[in-house]
């Protein structure tokens, strides 16, 4: 492969980062105080029923021996799932619950391994939330008032992660949506299949985009990389995509995540590969300045255009 040419994207002043930062907060405030009620809605709407279900079937669901067939009918349903891993105080993840486990939970899983799900049981008997749900321990029937408390509770706790999971992934899916069509319709690129295997000096030739390709979703040596784009300088642009809600939350996604990301790159593959970032939400200037001297290339959400630009200026 012919040595990559020596063209670098532009570094940013104190003052265009601080602009920078400024403008992509504003956006962000303006996105979270149009309608900021609908989501929650649609949320409760959507757990409501599924809530009320599993808190009806709780007494079988806790019952020993453990109810195969109920508990991995419940785990089959998503909004069931996660009602259900509400009951618990506190609520419990899917990743956490697998650990603890050790297992992969699933119906099949379930329904193929007894002592699996009466691990499960004894996990929920265990963790159930006794302020909600104080019936269980006293074999008392509930007031049909202390059901539907504990029915809002849930729901309301289990709306209100799903809207925040949401949106930090709405956020993300739309940097890299508005990326990628800047590069199909403004710049004629070509989205390629990600290969199976990780991309690497040895299998670079065969594996890495052209010019004018690019991937989303490629490993590239043994990171990530949510765009891999093939430059017209023989480089690759190892673009990632970072979403933040607070300056906090900006340290570890860019500071952390990319700048991580970006010293394994120039490890592993020297001048060859560019790092960079595409930024949208609340960044604290700091820490950009900080990624930028890491030798991160950064892009913002709110100015595409820069990003396109650089891109182009590798045909030259």
């Amino acid at each position: 492969m012919p040595a990559p040419t020596s063209k670098h994207p532009a570094n940013w002043s104190e003052e265009e980062i601080r602009s920078d930062c400024v403008k992509a907060r504003e956006e962000f405030r303006a996105r979270r105080m149009s309608d900021p009620k609908a989501d929650y809605e649609a949320e409760f709407d959507g757990a409501k029923k599924s809530v009320e279900f599993v808190i009806s079937k709780l007494p079988d669901i806790l019952r020993k021996p453990a109810p195969t067939n109920l508990l991995g009918d419940i785990v089959s349903d998503q909004k069931r799932f996660i009602a259900l891993r509400y009951l618990l105080a506190p609520p419990i993840s899917e990743d956490d619950l697998d650990t603890l486990l050790d297992a992969k939970l699933s119906a099949k899983a379930l329904n193929a391994d007894a002592a699996l799900a009466e691990r499960f049981a004894a996990l929920l008997r265990a963790g159930v939330d006794a302020k909600r749900f104080p019936w269980l321990s006293s074999g008392a029937k509930p007031a049909a008032s202390a059901v539907k408390a504990a029915e809002l509770a849930t729901t309301v706790a289990a709306a209100i992660q799903r809207v925040q999971t949401k949106r930090r992934s709405d956020e993300k899916d739309q940097l890299e949506g508005a990326i990628e069509h800047q590069l199909s319709s403004k710049l004629k690129m070509q989205r390629i299949p990600v290969p199976r295997e990780s991309i690497t000096n040895e299998n670079f030739r065969d594996t890495a985009p052209n010019a004018g390709q690019f991937m989303r979703g490629a490993t590239l040596g043994g990171d990530n990389g949510d765009f891999v784009i093939g430059l017209w300088n023989n480089r690759l642009l190892a673009l990632e995509c970072k979403s933040s809600n607070s300056e906090i939350n900006s340290r570890k996604r860019l500071n952390k995540e990319v700048v991580k990301n970006a010293g394994a790159w120039a490890t592993a593959f020297g001048s060859m590969v560019i790092p960079g970032a595409a930024l949208r939400g609340v960044f604290k200037p700091e820490y950009v300045r900080d990624a930028q001297a890491a030798k991160v290339a950064l892009f913002w959400g709110h100015r595409l255009g820069d990003l396109l630009a650089f891109i182009a200026t590798t045909r030259h």
